[in-house]
């Protein structure tokens, strides 16, 4: 090799690196939201300061073998289970974030007794599977999540909470080289652009040839000329920089409002369907906001920027990871399965970009269920209006106010503990006493009007259609395309959000290597997800019937891959305020909404889902774990240093983890992993 080809492939490799995180490491779905300070974090910029130096801590990480990772954990587990002290517990909502809680209580013996309150007649909230009959088999729709997000350690509870369920076997992993994660889409003005990524069949100079010629499209106008804009722009001062500003103002403020209307916004469409000029970045961005002050960091005199920051970091390999993966990681019960499968479960995180199961997400809910059943200790209270809730004055405990179909009875009944999974808002109108409470209860305070401050979520249509061609793509197969703002209403007049190109997200690796591909579907044909509405249906009154909405999704398809082959089978599920969106100010509302919460309710009651702390089904289950490990006290962290405890590098024995919404106050470590 010469010299020139290794100059000219660096090149190619570090735009590669700029481009993927820059426009998809951003997302950062996974990220948590820093709700805690230290105790001695008085002002908000000391605590901003305080993260910030956070992320720039290193471990060094390796990934520990089977038997020595998992037996302290169990060592812990037994040890606080040895306590003769038993109780009672209530989760409030049947979504994926209430089950996950109530099968974790239920692998505490001390738990007596855990009572799952639902006010619909089923349960997995927003996941829904459907199996649908089509002429030569079968095909999988979604109408909820569609895949499960893969990275390490990140997506290890969710992979170990299915392996302790008994799905190993069933998991279908799409690996980083497939066609889904290869080819990734934006339409823009008038045609899809493949987003730039190698191409393993290609030759250097192909795969050269074909990224100039990307960056060529207008797409990518000023894409060039941000990146010299980052590099050469201070950072903010370290006080304007504690302050919370929207994902637009952070992007346009770094790399120009091109790339924030062009690129970013149709990446937030795809995750959040939401509206960037509200949407937080300092909860959404996470570290790619804290790298802004360059290898210098914020407040340093040493400029280069994110550009500059991402470079230093690919030449070290850190990596920043969240601290509440660990801590979920950590207190997962370790089944003989789990035990067997664990370092396998890693190698396929590190190397996966998604993974589902044969009947869907769904059957990630069918098996908890079964769980939980089996368990003996978990009641599901279907089709159940909650009345009132409240904290005993004179005792620890919270006394709820329910209305008993069995009884034809309202009833009161008192928790130990309880988990509320349900929107804040649902939480603030039945926070209240209960009408005729038999002692002394403790006043409402202020707790309702913080919920309500968590009350905008945005709808979304889903529409799903089967096609019996399995050659109806005019692009190379891949995982979809995502629509920005910035296209004009006369090319995107039905709202639309993006594309998903489902055939090809259903199909990928079983967990044994010798497997042949695997796919959801048993008939060939080509499936497609259209994702509408959003932010852009806000304030909407009336929304798209199905036959309007199978319309509109097929005049997309139609304008923009000029698709005008008749769908066998269309399937429609409007989702109303399914999606929360994180807005400017979101950290501070939630840091404000836990602390009182903790003191309001004694530590009592433990909020989590995904209003508060994460959208992603792998979010929702870990805020499921540690609500029901740390938030109500079973756990304490492990003290025992490992390169898989990170906190043991900090004041851990200074966070507070009960009540509230249990996360660490140290949001991001670096890592080698």
């Amino acid at each position: 090799m010469n010299e020139e080809w290794l100059e000219g492939r660096a090149l190619i490799l570090f735009m590669h690196l700029l481009l993927f995180q820059i426009l998809l490491s951003v997302l950062f779905i996974d990220s948590p939201v820093d709700l805690q300070k230290n105790n001695n974090e008085a002002k908000t910029n000391s605590r901003m300061s305080h993260e910030h130096q956070t992320l720039h801590r290193s471990a060094e990480m390796r990934l520990p073998c089977v038997h020595k990772a998992l037996r302290p954990r169990q060592r812990q587990l037994n040890l606080l289970n040895g306590q003769k002290r038993t109780y009672t517990a209530a989760v409030l909502g049947g979504g994926i974030t209430g089950l996950t809680t109530a099968w974790q209580l239920a692998q505490d013996p001390t738990c007596r007794t855990i009572n799952l309150f639902e006010k619909t007649d089923r349960l997995g909230g927003w996941i829904t599977s459907e199996t649908v009959p089509v002429d030569g088999g079968n095909v999988v729709f979604e109408y909820g999540p569609r895949t499960l997000r893969s990275s390490l350690p990140g997506s290890l509870p969710l992979l170990y909470l299915a392996t302790n369920l008994g799905l190993y076997k069933d998991l279908i992993v799409t690996p980083k080289t497939s066609p889904a994660a290869q080819n990734r889409y934006i339409y823009y003005p008038d045609r899809l652009v493949r987003m730039p990524a190698p191409k393993p069949e290609l030759s250097f100079g192909e795969n050269f040839d074909s990224f100039v010629n990307t960056l060529k499209e207008p797409v990518f106008n000023k894409f060039l000329s941000g990146i010299v804009k980052d590099v050469l722009a201070p950072a903010r001062h370290p006080t304007e920089w504690a302050q919370d500003e929207s994902v637009a103002e952070f992007i346009g403020r770094r790399f120009g409002p091109n790339v924030a209307d062009n690129l970013v916004s149709a990446v937030y469409h795809g995750i959040y369907a939401g509206d960037i000029d509200r949407l937080s970045a300092q909860t959404l961005l996470g570290s790619i906001r804290n790298l802004e002050g360059g290898i210098g960091g914020i407040g340093g005199l040493v400029s280069g920027g994110v550009t500059a920051s991402l470079i230093s970091r690919s030449i070290s390999k850190t990596k920043t990871r969240i601290m509440d993966d660990y801590m979920a990681i950590d207190v997962m019960p370790a089944g003989p399965e789990l035990v067997r499968r664990q370092h396998d479960l890693e190698v396929l995180a590190a190397g996966a970009t998604t993974f589902t199961f044969p009947r869907g997400v769904g059957q990630l809910i069918e098996a908890l269920i079964a769980s939980l059943k089996a368990s003996g200790k978990v009641n599901f209270r279907m089709n159940t209006e909650i009345k009132a809730l409240s904290a005993w004055e004179s005792s620890s405990g919270i006394a709820m106010e329910y209305w008993s179909a069995r009884h034809g009875q309202i009833k009161t009944f008192d928790y130990g503990y309880v988990i509320s999974t349900i929107p804040p808002v649902a939480l603030a109108d039945i926070l209240r006493k209960p009408e005729h409470p038999e002692t002394k209860l403790s006043p409402v305070g202020l707790t309702p009007s913080l919920l309500r401050k968590q009350d905008y979520a945005v709808t979304a249509m889903v529409v799903n259609l089967y096609y019996p061609n399995p050659n109806l793509l005019p692009v190379e197969d891949g995982f979809g395309y995502l629509i920005p703002r910035s296209i004009p209403y006369e090319q995107n007049p039905e709202c639309g959000l993006g594309v998903i190109f489902a055939s090809s997200s259903s199909v990928g690796n079983g967990t044994d290597p010798s497997s042949p591909e695997l796919s959801q579907d048993s008939a060939p044909g080509t499936k497609l997800t259209v994702m509408l509405g959003g932010h852009y249906w806000d304030g909407f009154e009336e929304y798209p019937d199905h036959d309007t909405a199978v319309k509109m999704a097929r005049a997309m398809l139609k304008r923009h891959m000029n698709i005008t082959d008749t769908p066998t089978v269309a399937r429609s599920r409007l989702q109303k305020d399914a999606i929360p969106q994180y807005t400017v100010g979101h950290l501070d509302r939630m840091y404000t909404l836990s602390n009182t919460v903790r003191k309001e309710y004694k530590n009592r009651l433990i909020l989590a889902g995904n209003w508060y702390n994460g959208l992603s089904v792998g979010d929702c289950v870990r805020q499921g774990i540690l609500s029901a490990t740390y938030g109500i006290g079973r756990n304490r962290l492990n003290d025992e240093p490992s390169p898989w405890r990170p906190w043991t590098s900090f004041d851990y024995k200074r966070w507070k983890l009960e009540g509230g919404i249990v996360t660490s106050p140290v949001r991001l470590v670096d890592s080698k992993i």
